[in-house]
């Protein structure tokens, strides 16, 4: 009857064609079946032969007429999903039965066909002879429909390190859209509950600088505070409450309006998020800990000096000192008891309950309690200090309780582990040498993403030969140590060179072999081109040797061979004009990046009936910049205006034009070439750091705004989404002048 059936679904097709069901498969086989029954169960069979991902739908007959159906699918999977399909595509108006047969039933049908896979096989018939009549039709249709059915494509579920990457990657870069995508992505790896998308939220809004966003959401820190956060959450929410409701009174306001300030919106609605800093050296959240401590009963000295030495030099004046002023004035008899430790640990503040039980003779209970601060607070400094003060005095050990002896040796061989020979062990040096090794790759990726709040990296910024060796331990590294440092460059960007901080010299090597990293991916997305320019960014900014600089140009032109295009042009015109403005070491370093310019314009020719003004102007700019003729435009010259004659820009006479970019050079350039484009148009461009009137009054006054988001401050783009008409600037993905000038352009396209 049908060729390609298996012998095993012959053996299960001949059990179900058999009494007690009114049609044999003899009868089938042979064609004495009647035929308009044989002719609802042939094209089952077929699908059964030729179709592994087609569901079986065959009928029970009684008194030559169906009598119902028995339906299931060809593998153990999918039995939820054909249900759901066939109540969707018959419904109540046909079905008056409808069920899944158990397992246990002694329903022969059902039996014989749980045997094709093993899966649910679902009954079901109509209330009449009538209605099964039409449900014979229905199933008719469902199976040619089912022709039609796409092929499934099973997505390969990528490593959830992989895609964490990838997210962190997007923040750095402020793309917002694709860091959304990544948490999505995350999501359906079915490996994350609830209270991991919430830090992943957190991140995304602090990654992005929406601070107000999470400050002003009670119900979220409220939330939040109450849980043992990751560091990394725990900085984000404390820093944007910081930065939300303390940052404006701090430069002008006395140590009273500040802790006024600080008990009213933080520490007297969040009290649980200040349990423990976790060795966050932010500034910002370090100035939170203080003001926490200066707000106790009998503030710690001690402890304010601790914070207050973390803090940079430049932050260590005005309310910092009057804090530590005020401290240092309480009355003499504040003297550290073990009621006061008591307190500390019952309220849960265990930084403080630590230091004060550290302070104290040791005994059972205070050893059980440092214990358990140890554990919440989680860093290599709290586990070494505490077992210096057990091996001080080593005859607290025999008077433990057995448990506590065994914490105590878990704590003891985890130190050991993670001890560097070294006299002085630093962090990432630590770090990049279990890289180095192969060691324990799982949870060097996972100390990566909280260390970039831990960890200090001031010993890099003062010691080249320290920055050179790190460099080249993970610049070796091979295998999968190498692919967990490509997944880490994020944590290292975000760690070595944060927006806040100034880089040195010292740092170059570092900054070169993360460069190399992301230059050397098989495929370059956008993301990766806004990582290399932010890295280029920091290289110019910190001088390079003339050997260094020429072969930064070299992997520059090989990232351009693979990326050159229309798509990304506004990339490669911000790159060059960024090393057109920067010094170069010498006059072969000057020909190594007009040999680059070159390479753009030369590519910028296989595509040349695609520019446009916006795209012209900037060429003609850095054509000046690297003296070259304005004639070796000529050609691309032409098209362009052979495409503005065809899509030639509206008039903007009259109208205001604001951009807001802290690339001062670019901006310039940007209004330059505008005004040039719209004659009779007002272009006024903003650098200011802060909400100032200047700037509201521009956005405010201003028909388009263009806002260079990867140059920006996050308190203008607040003061600027405010005062907007419509509430949204114009976006300008990159910060050079190019990028600046394909967003306007597009946005009157």
């Amino acid at each position: 009857m049908i060729e390609g059936l298996s012998p095993s679904d012959l053996a299960w097709l001949r059990t179900f064609f058999t009494a007690p069901n009114g049609v044999d498969w003899e009868a089938l086989q042979n064609g004495f079946a009647p035929v308009a029954i044989a002719n609802h169960i042939r094209p089952w069979l077929r699908k059964l032969a030729t179709d592994p991902r087609a569901p079986i739908c065959l009928p029970f007959v009684r008194g030559g007429k169906i009598a119902g159906w028995y339906a299931t699918t060809q593998t153990a999977e999918g039995g939820l999903e054909l249900g759901a399909e066939l109540k969707a595509w018959l419904g109540p108006t046909y079905l008056s039965t409808f069920d899944v047969v158990p397992v246990k039933s002694n329903d022969a049908m059902a039996k014989a066909m749980r045997c094709l896979s093993g899966g649910m096989v679902y009954r079901f018939a109509g209330p009449d002879p009538e209605s099964n009549e039409r449900i014979a039709a229905r199933i008719a249709d469902y199976g040619e429909t089912l022709k039609l059915r796409p092929l499934t494509v099973r997505q390969t579920v990528r490593p959830i390190g992989s895609i964490r990457a990838d997210f962190d990657r997007a923040l750095l870069a402020q793309d917002e859209s694709r860091a959304e995508l990544m948490i999505a992505e995350l999501r359906g790896t079915g490996r994350l509950n609830e209270e991991n998308m919430r830090y992943l939220d957190v991140r995304l809004k602090a990654g992005l600088g929406y601070w107000p966003q999470i400050a002003r959401d009670h119900w979220l820190v409220s939330t939040m505070s109450d849980l043992a956060l990751p560091p990394q959450v725990l900085a984000d929410i404390i820093e944007a409450l910081y930065r939300t409701y303390i940052e404006e009174v701090e430069p002008g306001g006395s140590l009273a309006q500040v802790l006024q300030a600080f008990e009213l919106h933080i520490a007297g609605r969040y009290p649980r998020l200040f349990a423990s800093r976790r060795g966050i050296r932010t500034p910002r959240i370090i100035k939170a800990f203080l003001l926490y401590e200066s707000l106790q009963t009998r503030p710690d000295i001690n402890i304010l000096h601790n914070l207050s030495s973390l803090l940079p030099d430049t932050d260590r004046e005005g309310v910092w000192a009057q804090a530590l002023s005020s401290a240092s004035e309480a009355p003499a008899d504040t003297g550290i008891s073990e009621a006061n430790a008591e307190e500390a640990f019952d309220d849960a503040q265990y930084d403080r309950a630590f230091e004060f039980f550290l302070a104290l003779p040791l005994s059972r209970k205070s050893v059980s309690r440092l214990l358990f601060c140890v554990s919440f607070i989680d860093t290599e400094d709290a586990k070494s200090r505490l077992l210096s003060v057990i091996d001080a005095a080593p005859a607290i050990v025999g008077d433990l309780a057995p448990a506590v002896r065994a914490k105590l040796e878990t704590l003891r061989s985890s130190k050991s582990q993670t001890a560097a020979a070294d006299e002085r062990p630093i962090s990432w040096m630590r770090w990049a040498k279990q890289i180095a090794s192969g060691r324990d790759l799982e949870a060097a990726e996972l100390q990566a993403r909280d260390a970039v709040s831990r960890w200090d990296i001031a010993p890099f910024r003062e010691n080249e030969k320290l920055s050179n060796a790190f460099a080249e331990l993970i610049g070796g590294a091979s295998g999968d140590a190498a692919v967990l440092v490509r997944r880490s460059v994020p944590d290292l960007m975000a760690a070595f060179f944060s927006e806040e901080s100034t880089p040195t010299p010292a740092l170059r090597s570092i900054a070169n072999i993360l460069f190399l990293f992301i230059a050397m991916e098989e495929v370059l997305s956008r993301t990766d081109l806004d990582l290399l320019a932010q890295l280029l960014g920091r290289l110019l900014e910190m001088g390079l040797s003339d050997a260094d600089y020429q072969s930064l140009i070299g992997d520059l032109e090989d990232v351009q061979r693979r990326v050159g295009s229309y798509a990304h042009l506004p990339w490669s015109l911000d790159i060059c004009e960024a090393l057109a403005i920067a010094p170069s070491p010498s006059a072969s370093a000057r020909e190594a990046r007009l040999r680059f310019f070159v390479q753009v314009l030369a590519q910028a020719r296989g595509f040349s009936h695609r520019l446009r003004p916006q795209d012209l102007l900037p060429m003609e700019f850095l054509a000046k910049d690297y003296g070259i003729e304005t004639a070796t435009l000529d050609a691309l010259r032409r098209s362009s205006e052979t495409q503005e004659v065809a899509s030639r820009p509206p008039d903007l006479a009259g109208k205001t034009l604001g951009i807001y970019t802290l690339s001062e050079s670019a901006g310039s350039r940007a209004k330059d070439a505008l005004q040039r484009m719209f004659p009779g148009c007002r272009v006024e461009v903003n650098s200011d750091l802060v909400c100032t009137p200047r700037l509201t009054n521009l956005a405010k006054a201003s028909d388009m705004f263009v806002f260079a988001w990867k140059s920006s401050s996050h308190q203008a783009f607040y003061c600027v989404k405010d005062a907007l008409p419509k509430g949204e600037p114009i976006w300008a993905v990159g910060k050079g002048t190019a990028s600046i000038l394909r967003a306007v352009l597009d946005n009157l396209d």
